[in-house]
Order: C-alpha cells, then structure tokens, then sequence
C-alpha cells in the first residue's frame, strides 16, 4: 500500500512539471489598430526608436523584454527638435578684445574671449576661433572710384531701390555698411518717377575733366530741360557728367536719389 502511494505521488510530481512547461508564453502579438499616433522611445541604452503607435511599442517590449522602451515623446523621433544649448555662464564686460575666425574666412571682434566662447555656445552652427588677442584689423574700404558712368541698380536689405554711378560705388556701399548691403538688380539706373526718354550724348571727356570722385554717397536727384532724372551719387559726379556734356544743362537738382523722391 505504501509503495503504491508513492508510485502516486512520483507521477502527480510528474504531470506538475508537464503542466508547467506547457504553460503558454505571454501574448506578444496582440492586434494592433491600424492607426498612426508615432511615439518616440527611448531604450535603457540610449537608443531612440519610432513606433506607429503604443500598440506596437507594448508588443515590442513583450518580445524584447530586456529593451524595455519608454515613451519620450508623442511624435516620431526625427520630428523632436533638439533642445537648445545651455550655455549657464556670465560673462563680464572687460574690454579686452579677442580676434575670431570661422572655418569659412569671416573675421569677427569679441568684447573679451568669455564673450566669444559665449558667441560660440549659443551658435552652433556659426563657430569661432580666437586667432589673435586684440581687435581683428579693420577692413579697408575704397575711397574713390573711376569717374565712370555706368549706372548699377541694386536693392537694400531695407527694400530700397538705389541707383549708384557705378558697381565700384555700389561695392563701396556694401564694405561701409555690412548690416544694408546692396544687392545687384540691373545694368541701369533704378526706375525713376520719370524714366529718361532720351538718351544723353556722350563724347570723349576734355582733359580738364576730372575722373575721380571721393566716394561719399550723397545722391542727387538732376532733371533736365527735357524732363528726364538723373541720380548722381554725389554733386561730384554730377559736376564731372556736366563737363563731360556741356551741352546737357540741368533744370534742377534735388537732394536725395530720383526713385526715393
């Protein structure tokens, strides 16, 4: 009878273990709704991984139970903008300046070097390397240009249309005034309130004639006996065109370029 009861209680053991080991594993493929709500996880690693929606990030986990993924954000990953720097640092304002250059050329003067690496922290993209530790040197900018008359229109960063005797004039301009550059438009003058209707005539300039002009930009605004404008990037120039053209005189001269008027 014992030796029965023990027979028993081996197989009862026994067919417990089955039992065990047939159990059924965790339900990792649940149907998920055809649905797209992306969410951004991110893995005990570091990893970001997108999933279509949290359907199928809950199925993944199941099946990869050591990735364990957790939602970082409502969006696809791509879609998250990175966060912008934190640049926790004060700066005084010594004036020592410091000399920066980009990888591209651009030269630039910082107040002092903490404000440079300040410069360098809040702009990424736009980074600095201190070359020397003073002023960077100033960029020297033209003074005369050749007394030629080839008129150049260009538009200010500001929207303004501006005639300029010449693209040495124009380019003059833009090395004076980096923050309103004038940017090339067309071989010509501006469109004025009257546009020229006749065409001035030219002829060899005498040698009394001057063929420098200082280059101060201070247009002026010539109307002639037939109606038409002309802009003139100083009274300078407009003297040289009248010696060049005795036979052109001027009605009236206003200051300041045609088109502006």
């Amino acid at each position: 009878m014992q030796f029965t009861t023990l027979i028993a209680l081996a197989v009862a053991t026994s067919m417990a273990a089955l039992s065990a080991m047939a159990a059924p594993t965790l339900a990792c493929d649940t149907i998920c709704p055809a649905i797209y709500q992306p969410v951004c996880a991110k893995a005990k690693t570091g990893l970001n991984k997108s999933f279509s929606n949290p359907c199928e990030l809950k199925n993944y986990n199941c099946k990869h139970p050591n990735a364990n993924f957790a939602v970082v954000a409502n969006s696809n990953c791509k879609d998250i903008t990175a966060p912008a720097p934190t640049c926790d640092f004060m700066c005084t304002m010594d004036d020592n300046p410091v000399c920066g250059k980009t990888k591209d050329g651009k030269t630039s003067t910082f107040s002092n070097s903490c404000i440079l690496a300040l410069h360098n922290c809040q702009h990424p993209t736009d980074q600095f390397e201190l070359i020397a530790n003073t002023a960077c040197p100033a960029t020297a900018c033209p003074t005369a240009c050749p007394m030629i008359y080839r008129p150049v229109c260009a538009k200010l960063q500001s929207g303004e249309s501006r005639t300029f005797g010449n693209s040495c004039e124009m380019n003059s301009y833009n090395c004076e005034n980096p923050n309103d550059k004038a940017k090339f438009v067309a071989k010509d003058e501006c469109p004025a309130v009257a546009a020229p209707t006749v065409a001035p005539k030219k002829r060899a300039a005498p040698v009394a004639c001057p063929s420098m002009c200082p280059m101060v930009f201070k247009p002026v605004c010539a109307k002639n006996a037939n109606g038409d404008f002309h802009t003139f990037g100083n009274r300078c120039e407009m003297s040289v065109f009248l010696c060049m053209n005795p036979f052109i005189a001027f009605t009236s001269v206003i200051e300041g370029a045609c088109e502006a008027l």
